[in-house]
């Protein structure tokens, strides 16, 4: 077991270094929103495609997966690899029309976009809102991953409440000192630690406890075999799917990141690199998910000492009030020090590399679609990121109140999100493709009002359902089911009530 005190250290100097790029970003602040949101549209190919994949990714993918992998077994794997190429594909395609409008007609957020297109301030602030609330599910899931993180790099004498303040804090302030050219910056440091580091521990554990692939699974066989099989319904299985690919990409911490491109050059790199990194890094994600099924079931001693006994997932899931501690605590008993610390560092990058997007887009959208358009029209550059730094730090208390109440396992939170952000694909769709015109301002707004209600009500962590005799279903399937409903009333909508929208304008900037 590894040493508190060098794995504490270890992680604290790491965020040291976070906070530096944070200094350094805030040295070659612009002074405009632009500047402190899109780095000025400067950010290339390279750090495009690590900070859409740091982004992309969070304590989902270093923490949860590993959960799911321990309870599901290889569905997780199988739904990963198509909805992260989906993400990348469906991000190529959205994301280039993104960035040649955004560029063309400044735009900053999504409801900038949705907005213009269809002639629609309605859609601007349900736009705003909507994705402004359903970020906070994002959020939360990653204040609750540098929660457990921290405290189980301490050796428990941090609590996991303190633990998730002091992350969350440094988050907060790196971002609000240098913007979201901070964000890109650590994001980018970030991808590469937390990649590497996944198949640092993936390769430990594989063949230092099981001597290699065949032995993995040859345990698996033993305990649960069904952890082999395809566990997801078909419903189930393709509701993920969609949720995870399209519902991610469509949230505002994503969707800026295609504003900021250099060029469409970086769009296609950052979109092909984001392909293969992520669809690579489900694979030690498996390995160690699934070593902690076995260990679960058989326990593990190492020098005569039962380091992990058997149930032990189920006393991290009292603890932490889910089973995501399940990576943390395997880094932490089965590794060396030094290495503990590094690998530990890199789970709390993954959270931070979305933590910190996360906060910056939810401070963008309300700060350009509330603020500036409907309290303070005349409020100059420096007033409006005055505001932005003051609803960073907002969000970030609001995330962490929510981390404390232990809500859950991330995996199902992080689908309430996702879900969300899947009711905007039809709006987003057709402004992008513009030439046959299905869907106006109304039937867009309707749509998106309709599927976002269908969602809420359909969703088994919120109490509705079950008071009104629903299906309590899970989020993910909650959000698609939403999404069919969203476009079925933008359509019939759409005819009722036609409102002209800048097809031909769009038309020519995206080609």
């Amino acid at each position: 077991m590894a040493n508190p005190t060098i794995v504490t250290a270890i992680v604290f100097i790491y965020v040291l270094g976070m906070l530096a790029i944070g200094y350094i970003a805030w040295k070659r602040f612009r002074g405009t929103i632009e500047d402190f949101y899109l780095a000025s549209r400067t950010v290339g190919g390279l750090v495009l495609f690590l900070t859409l994949a740091a982004t992309y990714h969070s304590a989902f993918a270093f923490l949860t997966s590993v959960a799911v992998f321990s309870s599901s077994g290889v569905s997780f794997w199988i739904a990963s690899m198509a909805w992260t190429t989906l993400a990348a594909v469906g991000g190529y395609v959205l994301g280039k029309r993104f960035f040649l409008l955004g560029k063309a007609r400044g735009f900053i957020t999504p409801a900038d976009l949705l907005a213009d297109f269809y002639n629609s301030e309605a859609i601007r602030v349900v736009t705003a809102l909507l994705q402004a609330l359903f970020v906070i599910g994002y959020i939360v899931v990653q204040a609750i991953g540098l929660g457990i993180i921290l405290s189980i790099a301490s050796g428990g004498a941090i609590s996991y409440e303190l633990a998730s303040l002091i992350f969350v804090a440094i988050t907060a302030f790196y971002l609000v000192l240098g913007g979201n050219r901070a964000a890109f910056w650590t994001d980018a440091l970030q991808g590469v630690l937390m990649y590497v580091g996944i198949w640092i521990v993936g390769f430990f554990v594989l063949f230092k406890f099981f001597g290699g692939p065949t032995g993995l699974f040859d345990s698996v066989r033993e305990v649960n075999p069904d952890l082999l099989k395809l566990n997801w319904g078909p419903g189930l299985f393709t509701s993920f799917i969609l949720a995870f690919s399209f519902g991610i990409i469509l949230l505002p911490h994503l969707w800026l990141r295609y504003y900021s491109a250099i060029d469409v050059r970086a769009i296609k790199i950052g979109s092909v690199g984001m392909a293969l990194y992520i669809s690579s890094y489900y694979i030690p994600a498996m390995i160690v998910g699934l070593a902690a099924a076995v260990f679960n079931v058989t326990g593990l001693s190492l020098g005569g000492e039962k380091v992990l006994e058997p149930g032990f997932i189920k006393s991290l899931s009292d603890a932490y009030g889910s089973r995501d501690a399940v990576m943390a605590y395997m880094i932490y008993t089965l590794t060396p020090s030094i290495l503990a610390g590094i690998l530990l560092a890199g789970a709390a990058s993954a959270a931070m590399s979305t933590l910190d997007s996360l906060l910056a887009a939810t401070a963008m959208v309300l700060t350009r679609d509330v603020y500036q358009r409907y309290i303070s029209p005349r409020a100059n550059e420096s007033q409006l990121v005055i505001v932005s730094r003051l609803l960073v730090a907002a969000w970030a208390v609001i995330g962490y109140i929510l981390a404390i109440t232990k809500p859950g396992l991330i995996f199902d939170i992080v689908a309430i999100a996702a879900s969300g952000g899947l009711q905007f694909l039809v709006p987003a769709a057709q402004a992008v493709f513009p030439r046959k015109v299905y869907v106006t301002g109304t039937g867009a707004l309707a749509g998106i009002i309709v599927g976002t209600i269908v969602t809420i009500l359909l969703t088994n962590r919120f109490p509705f359902a079950e008071a009104l005799g629903l299906p309590a279903l899970h989020p993910a399937q909650a959000g698609v089911i939403g999404l069919v409903f969203n476009a079925i009333v933008a359509v019939i909508v759409s005819r009722l009530m036609p409102k002209p929208v800048k097809s031909e304008e769009y038309s020519k900037i995206v080609g």
